[in-house]
């Protein structure tokens, strides 16, 4: 799940901020929109930098956001003139460095506030489900190690949880690197890795295996790997397993489709 936020003009913002203040956990998406109206600027923020955005101290003291995986919702406002610890944390250094290896729209973000403060509000929105109903495949997801660092909290608590399709939505957003399988390419890995590494049974059973366990995956996924039978793993192991020592996701689609959603907003978990 993504968020989008919306900078709207102060004018505008101060109409319907009332009425956002009282509907903002409550309401349905489309309400929300419906409120803001047409008349804005909308950034993207990928899945793990609304995340670390939202878990900020100054962030949750200053705006208390709405943010629940069970829910799927993502959202926040800060008036015009309550702009300030926003862009505070987004521009203090040690965390524009920190979060250099994951910012995609934060940096939209960071330079797009300071020129507007006191001029818009801003309100935080999740997208929409349309990311649930797309096409997806098995796969192992490479996740370079500072990433990892940042948003480990996040996927380790999915993972508890047994969301495996809010696992599979920050993953992609973050990863380096992925290798797609068909089914029964899924299920040849599985039994050949049966045969000839049975520890990498455990790992894809485990779905994440952080940098530290990397390199005896890496052994196993090489003594199973028959390159005729896994032309895209073969493929993989060949340009991009030396770059780094990533954390891997071991992604069975099966999975999501029996997947329980939380019960506990992320908020409060992390």
């Amino acid at each position: 799940m993504r968020c989008h936020a919306y900078l709207v003009r102060s004018e505008r913002y101060l109409e319907i901020e009332d009425v956002l203040m009282q509907r903002l956990a409550e309401a349905s998406r489309s309400e929300l929109l419906e409120l803001i109206g047409k008349d804005f600027f909308r950034i993207e923020l990928l899945s793990g930098e609304w995340r670390v955005l939202f878990t900020q101290a100054r962030v949750t003291d200053s705006y208390g956001p709405v943010a629940s995986d069970s829910m799927r919702v993502a959202r926040l406002m800060a008036a015009p003139d309550q702009l300030a610890p926003l862009v505070n944390t987004l521009w203090m250094h040690e965390l524009h460095d920190k979060w250099r290896s994951i910012t995609f729209g934060l940096q939209h973000l960071t330079y797009a506030l300071p020129l507007a403060s006191g001029l818009i509000g801003a309100i935080f929105v999740e997208e929409d489900d349309d990311w649930q109903s797309l096409e997806s495949s098995h796969e192992i997801l490479a996740i370079r190690p500072e990433v990892f660092a940042l948003l480990s909290p996040f996927i380790e608590k999915l993972v508890d949880r047994g969301d495996f399709t809010m696992l599979a939505r920050l993953v992609a957003d973050h990863c380096e690197s992925s290798i797609e399988f068909s089914a029964d390419r899924w299920l040849g890995l599985r039994e050949q890795s049966k045969a000839r590494a049975p520890e990498l049974i455990k790992m894809i059973d485990g779905h994440l295996t952080p940098p530290e366990g990397y390199e005896r995956a890496l052994a196993a996924m090489k003594r199973m790997l028959d390159a005729h039978l896994q032309p895209s793993l073969d493929a993989w192991l060949r340009v991009h397993a030396e770059q780094a020592r990533y954390a891997l996701v071991f992604r069975d689609i099966r999975r999501e489709a029996q997947a329980t959603r939380a019960t506990v907003p992320f908020l409060d978990a992390v």
